[in-house]
């Protein structure tokens, strides 16, 4: 052990407090960024869909939550006919 740490104390307290300014520095700065962030989300609105293939012998369902279908969610993966939308 070496006698450094018993020589130099004022030293480490000089650090510690300008550490402390800067975390408190970071902690403004990121609260005001996560505000910035509530501000500028918009909630997304997902509508639910029940897809129901039309083949009656597959008898494939699926649920499905989205803004809008494409064609691919509306094919039947099983036996690829469309799929009949049950409700919204």
């Amino acid at each position: 052990m070496g006698l450094d740490k018993w020589l130099k104390p004022d030293d480490l307290s000089k650090k510690s407090k300008k550490k402390k300014e800067l975390s408190e520095q970071a902690k403004k700065s990121k609260r005001e960024h996560i505000q910035d962030k509530n501000v500028e989300k918009q909630p997304t609105i997902l509508s639910k869909y029940i897809l129901v293939c039309a083949n009656a012998r597959c008898k494939y369902q699926k649920t499905i939550m989205k803004k809008n279908l494409s064609d691919d969610d509306r094919t039947c993966p099983r036996c690829n006919k469309s799929m009949k939308i049950k409700g919204t």
